[in-house]
């Protein structure tokens, strides 16, 4: 710690400091929540400490209730620290709200994947008071008390996060001359800049010129790809990925755009070892909506019609009356041979929208696998009765079901 904070410390500040922040201690060993809080109450906070036993349960209270502070252990079930720091760092109330992660032991692994996310500092087991006094004085202070730098930096996020770059480039660029020092969290926020605006060039520059100064910062990897793949350049965007990847292997959400980049590529075998890597680190666990169907569309594209299947079953039980969803559970079954199962989705998704063209469509493939040819032709030709311009309907008839010549030659 600085003398300057230990000067402050020894003055008594670090009380007066505490004594009005609400704090969240999470761990699922109950003593060790009952001796945080002891803890906390002698280094001078007096009140507002809330425990939480995993961190679900602390996602529940952070979500409605602000907090000036969260001490979490890292390893805990349902969902654990590194989980909990993502979603925290996602709220745009807690961006820069301190997050001291405890654990057993830092490895390279966990630096790099609490980093990712912004953790505020470390607390190493087993740990004493003053240790804990010192580490948490020193990140409340910071964030209470930036420097002008930092002050800086964060309204420049601020701005690029409104979509003003070109206001977030006048404080950026001041952030690049003496007295402060070229940082790459700065230079690759420029280049965020510049991808706003259009400017691909200057946004590839910069987000070089960022991993040349800190080859271990990760979100210059992301910034990169994005803009190759933006470009269509997707095989050029892939080494960036699997760059940070190595870097940060923690990282499930990294592992599934990387399954969707392979896919993009018709890389489809390297895609699959993706994703289900991916799931192994725990990407479906704590999916939102939105994601769950988006990968359930990855999974169906990628052959992996099981992994479709089972979130595509999660998605339904929120959304009941969703009718794509049974249509897209149609295809998944269907392409797993479970034609029974596939025709009862069909049936629930015409029930929801009896004139909806793509589950006739779909139900056509269904029949014709099925080798039910007369009811395949009576779905396809419903589907172009109801949507004349279907080429996909269309053709699959053309193709499986060609006219006769009389017919041909009566049109």
């Amino acid at each position: 710690m600085s003398n300057f904070f230990s000067d402050l410390l020894s003055k008594g500040l670090g009380e007066e400091l505490f004594a009005n922040l609400k704090v969240m201690v999470v761990d699922d060993v109950p003593t060790i929540r009952r001796m945080l809080r002891q803890m906390l109450y002698q280094i001078g906070f007096r009140r507002n400490i809330y425990e939480a036993g995993d961190g679900q349960d602390a996602w529940d209270i952070l979500k409605d209730i602000p907090f000036d502070l969260v001490i979490c252990d890292i390893a805990m079930p349902r969902l654990n620290g590194l989980e909990l720091l993502k979603m925290f760092r996602a709220s745009p109330r807690y961006e820069n709200t301190p997050f001291l992660m405890i654990t057993g032991e830092v490895t390279d692994d966990i630096v790099a994947a609490t980093a990712e996310s912004d953790v505020s500092g470390y607390l190493l087991k087993p740990f004493k008071l003053n240790t804990l006094e010192n580490r948490l004085f020193t990140i409340v202070s910071s964030r209470h008390l930036p420097g002008t730098g930092e002050q800086m930096f964060i309204q420049a996020k601020k701005l690029v996060a409104d979509n003003q770059a070109l206001q977030a480039l006048e404080i950026l660029k001041k952030l690049t001359k003496p007295p402060f020092k070229k940082q790459a969290k700065v230079i690759s926020l420029i280049g965020e800049c510049h991808r706003i605006l259009g400017e691909t060039d200057q946004a590839s520059n910069h987000f070089s010129l960022a991993l040349n100064i800190n080859p271990r910062y990760l979100k210059s990897y992301s910034n990169m790809a994005g803009l190759l793949e933006e470009q269509g350049q997707y095989r050029e965007a892939r080494p960036y990925l699997e760059k940070a990847q190595k870097l940060s292997p923690l990282n499930p959400e990294r592992l599934f755009r990387l399954g969707q980049n392979c896919l993009q590529t018709g890389d489809q075998e390297q895609a699959q070892q993706y994703l289900q890597e991916a799931l192994q680190r725990g990407y479906a666990d704590h999916s939102s909506k939105k994601s769950r169907l988006e990968a359930a569309d990855v999974f169906l594209q990628a052959g992996l019609d099981h992994l479709a299947e089972e979130f595509i079953n999660k998605a339904i039980v929120e959304q009941p009356g969703n009718v794509n969803l049974y249509n897209r559970l149609g295809i998944a079954l269907r392409r797993q041979k479970k034609y029974e199962e596939a025709l009862d989705c069909y049936q629930k998704a015409l029930d929801l929208a009896p004139q909806n063209e793509k589950v006739f469509y779909n139900l056509g493939i269904l029949y014709f696998d099925m080798e039910d040819k007369e009811k395949a032709v009576w779905a396809f030709q419903t589907a172009l009765k109801l949507k004349p311009d279907f080429p996909e309907a269309q053709e699959f008839m053309d193709v499986n079901f060609p006219a006769p010549e009389a017919d041909r030659e009566a049109i």
